[in-house]
């Protein structure tokens, strides 16, 4: 039940559970939710190896890194994103992981039946 939200509800559900600020919304893609995100379209593979890696960073190159900012070559984008010098940010770079790649999987299988069923050629 708390993946299908996750999935449903996207930054509303971190909003909801506290891992958010509103403000974040309007960094993210589509405001942080798909609102014709449907959770019962994601496979129960994809869901199971979801499940236990919500909320980690994950290997290869994922990271959080903690950076000063030490110059400004765009104001305007500093000033909208409230950045100045000295100003302390953390920079995180995960993955979807399992959940993810899984449901990539999923999706390019159903890609291939489909061009197998209706000749799609490919260059």
């Amino acid at each position: 039940k708390e993946l299908d939200d996750v999935l449903a509800m996207g930054m509303d559900w971190a909003l909801r559970e506290g891992y958010a600020w509103p403000q974040d919304r309007e960094h993210c893609e589509e405001n942080g939710r798909m609102m014709m995100a449907d959770p019962s379209r994601v496979s129960k593979r994809a869901k199971k190896r979801g499940l236990s890696q919500l909320g980690t960073l994950g290997a290869g190159n994922h990271y959080c890194e903690v950076q000063v900012v030490e110059e400004i070559y765009d104001t305007v984008a500093a000033q909208r994103m409230g950045l100045s010098k000295g100003t302390v940010c953390v920079m995180i770079h995960s993955g979807s992981r399992g959940l993810g790649h899984q449901v990539a999987t999923d999706a390019l299988i159903e890609m291939d039946r489909a061009m197998e069923r209706d000749p799609i050629p490919l260059n």
